[in-house]
């Protein structure tokens, strides 16, 4: 097996379904600057050490609205060589936070502190180390999805929804279907859940387990040459060669079937008239130690 071509394999796929957000870009973690100065000091991202069996690496994967000045969509995947598998947390984008001693929601991070700053409020609900990042251009998303062959999924709801200005047009019908890039990309930009962004994320994982279960193969290595050239304009990572030849060995035991995802515990709540999503730091705490490793 050429393993290098396998760990592509599995970034591209994790990657590639964040560009589920509705378009975005998220840039080269770099901060300029733009953020008071008790928000000034921001973390670098955490030194990932040679390979050891028990190694988790966690990337960040971010991606912005429309407006690419807010994140659409966070979360981490973090890769556990010592059980095989891949866990996944989803961070809602109404998360309440405090920046510059003001409540805003976690994905104005962006817009006050560039991607760093949203590492370090990441990084301070969850108490996670944060080892790389990637970004994906929604522009590739269509490609990737149909350079790997659609995805055979189960619908939950008819999905109807007609936006001018993205340009985007829903039209889906309920049931088990065959989705290729066109009506992959409409079923994870859809919006109207009862739940709101709660259903939103569900549907997205649910997406995304049936993405790696079905597209993690060997068979598909094939198809990384033109992975990689449906991609390269759209995106971006702090992952070099050097970190694919030091993290071959975690990617190499890694079990498709051993994925799962979770969304970060709390409740939607309005205050002052705001919709926001309230983390609950004592069940995070809980599901991040039992399903993470992290105290």
């Amino acid at each position: 097996m050429n393993v290098k071509k396998y760990f592509i394999l599995v970034l591209v796929i994790v990657s590639s379904f964040i560009a589920i957000a509705g378009g975005f870009i998220v840039a080269n973690v770099v901060y300029h600057g733009r953020v008071a100065d008790n928000d000034k000091q921001l973390p670098v991202l955490d030194k990932q050490n040679p390979f050891q069996f028990n190694k988790k690496v966690n990337v960040l994967i971010l991606g912005t609205d429309g407006s690419k000045a807010r994140s659409d969509v966070m979360i981490i995947a973090s890769l556990d060589s010592k059980n095989k598998g891949l866990n996944m947390l989803s961070i809602p984008r109404d998360t309440r936070i405090k920046i510059n001693n003001q409540y805003q929601k976690i994905n104005a991070a962006l817009t006050f502190g560039e991607e760093e700053l949203a590492i370090r409020k990441v990084k301070e609900i969850t108490g996670m180390p944060i080892h790389y990042y990637v970004t994906v251009h929604f522009e590739g998303f269509r490609n990737i999805i149909d350079i790997l062959g659609g995805v055979d999924f189960d619908v939950p709801i008819n999905m109807n929804y007609d936006d001018p200005i993205q340009n985007l047009h829903i039209h889906l019908k309920k049931g088990m279907q065959h989705l290729d890039g066109k009506k992959a990309e409409q079923f994870v930009r859809y919006r109207r859940y009862p739940e709101g962004d709660i259903g939103r994320i569900n549907a997205q994982q649910a997406f995304m387990k049936a993405l790696l279960e079905q597209k993690l193969k060997l068979e598909y290595l094939s198809k990384i040459d033109d992975l990689y050239k449906a991609i390269k304009e759209n995106v971006k990572t702090n992952i070099g060669p050097i970190d694919v030849t030091k993290n071959i060995a975690l990617v190499k035991v890694l079990n498709p079937n051993n994925v799962q995802m979770f969304q970060l515990p709390g409740e939607a709540k309005m205050i002052n008239g705001i919709s926001y999503f309230i983390h609950d730091d004592e069940k995070t705490l809980k599901l991040i130690e039992e399903n993470f490793g992290y105290k």
